[in-house]
């Protein structure tokens, strides 16, 4: 689709060219150390090849960082999902009881019961395990509710009043005189048709209806939002985000989930699938990166824009280069979370800082066993030509070589120097060290 310039004030460019700023210099863009970092983790996690692999030798790897990590989320799942309650309101006073402890039981059947508290909680926790940060949305949507109604045998007052409902829309309807009233209702007409100017009485009508019922429901919802996708001020001094010049969201949007939320989209304004996650691409185990940007052909990169100006917070959702939505807000909706908190700093330290080099060392001194091993069962030899290569080639056991005069003349071994037993002592050594550094 050609792009379409379209008329910008001069406050909106500012605003723009502002916002453009902030992204260069903020935390998250795509091409920083830190998303290096990240994808770094996300690979060692998975157990992907650390690339100084050989062809021919052992290429195992040692999963220490899954390990760890995937043995310090029990410990923070139970904490917050194993009671009754997520969350607790203490009382100040004895007037105050009652009602904290019906504000407690609403927001623990907002966070487990409207939204899905385990997961939110177990994705919440692993993001910052494994990538330093991580974040979640917290909002409040309203959507339209659609439900089907079929209603029978209902009568004309019923009729009238379920159709002044302006959220009701009849989409079938069939109407019949009332069966026990008919009967009556004939013979009382026949019965007046006998006097002279008597009015005819009107048989009852009931109705079987099928209506559609639109209603529009609103909740407090609490999404995951992928590290990668959040852009937050380098001078951020911790990770309360209320206090941050700059917080954005990006993430690809369609033109049907823009107008969800009741936002026009200008004719012709360019689509964009060109969002590059360096940190979703390493989570990819089956070529999904290919997939998704088919997915998100024709969408658009919406960044949803929290920006502090002279101490007013303003929200501006953005694409291609056009602010679709301006208003005032009062409150950044994200709340970050890290392992190990550095201190006057936004990012914090994952559990895969602290283990990705132990992974790397066990790894090397495995494989080195490995290979050791390997050469011990399947060891090199010095040959004549008057061993048969073939067979010589061919390792199995009670398998015949076939040699021209002696033997002991035309094969020798080579000798290889086992492996030094303290590399097994080192691989100890190692996760003793990861203990005293995790805990875990």
């Amino acid at each position: 689709m050609a792009r379409r310039q379209f008329d910008i004030s001069e406050e909106d460019a500012e605003v723009l060219a502002l916002i453009e700023h902030e992204e260069e210099i903020s935390y998250g863009i795509n091409d920083s150390q830190l998303s290096d970092e990240r994808a770094t983790a996300l690979d060692y996690y998975l157990g992907k090849p650390f690339g100084n692999e050989i062809e021919g030798r052992s290429q195992v790897v040692s999963f220490d960082v899954q390990d760890t990590v995937e043995a310090a989320l029990p410990q923070l799942l139970k904490i917050f999902t194993s009671g009754d309650q997520v969350v607790r309101f203490d009382p100040k006073g004895m007037e105050d009881e009652d009602a904290s402890a019906q504000e407690t039981d609403y927001i623990n059947h907002v966070v487990m019961e409207q939204n899905d508290g385990f997961s939110m909680f177990y994705t919440w926790f692993k993001d910052a395990l494994i990538s330093k940060n991580g974040y979640v949305k917290v909002y409040y949507e309203e959507q339209d509710e659609v439900s089907t109604e079929t209603y029978q045998g209902i009568t004309d007052s019923q009729l009238m009043k379920l159709v002044n409902d302006d959220k009701v829309t009849v989409i079938e309807h069939q109407s019949y005189p009332d069966p026990s009233a008919q009967s009556a209702m004939q013979d009382a007409n026949a019965a007046q048709m006998m006097q002279a100017g008597a009015p005819v009485l009107q048989i009852p009508m009931l109705h079987d209806v099928k209506i559609e019922l639109r209603e529009k429901k609103g909740k407090i919802c609490i999404d995951n939002v992928a590290p990668e996708d959040i852009k937050v001020s380098v001078d951020a001094r911790g990770l309360d985000l209320q206090q941050v010049r700059f917080v954005q969201h990006c993430r690809m949007m369609g033109e049907a989930d823009l107008k969800e939320m009741g936002i026009d989209v200008p004719e012709g304004l360019a689509t964009d699938n060109s969002l590059y996650e360096i940190e979703a691409n390493a989570r990819d185990l089956y070529s999904e990166d290919f997939d998704r940007t088919a997915y998100n052909a024709g969408e658009f990169l919406v960044k949803d824009t929290y920006l502090l100006q002279n101490g007013k917070r303003m929200r501006y959702l953005v694409a291609s280069n056009y602010i679709l939505l301006k208003e005032d807000c009062e409150i950044v909706p994200f709340v970050s979370i890290t392992p190990m908190l550095m201190p006057h700093r936004h990012i914090g330290r994952s559990y895969a800082d602290l283990t990705m080099d132990i992974q790397l060392v066990k790894s090397t001194l495995i494989r080195g066993q490995l290979d050791n091993m390997y050469l011990s069962n399947n060891g090199r030899y010095a040959i004549s030509d008057r061993v048969n290569l073939e067979d010589m080639l061919t390792s199995r056991p009670g398998g015949v070589v076939r040699v021209q005069g002696e033997p002991s003349a035309s094969i020798m071994p080579l000798q290889h120097v086992p492996f030094p037993p303290v590399s097994f002592t080192m691989v100890e050594y190692m996760d003793t060290m990861k203990e005293k550094r995790t805990g875990i």
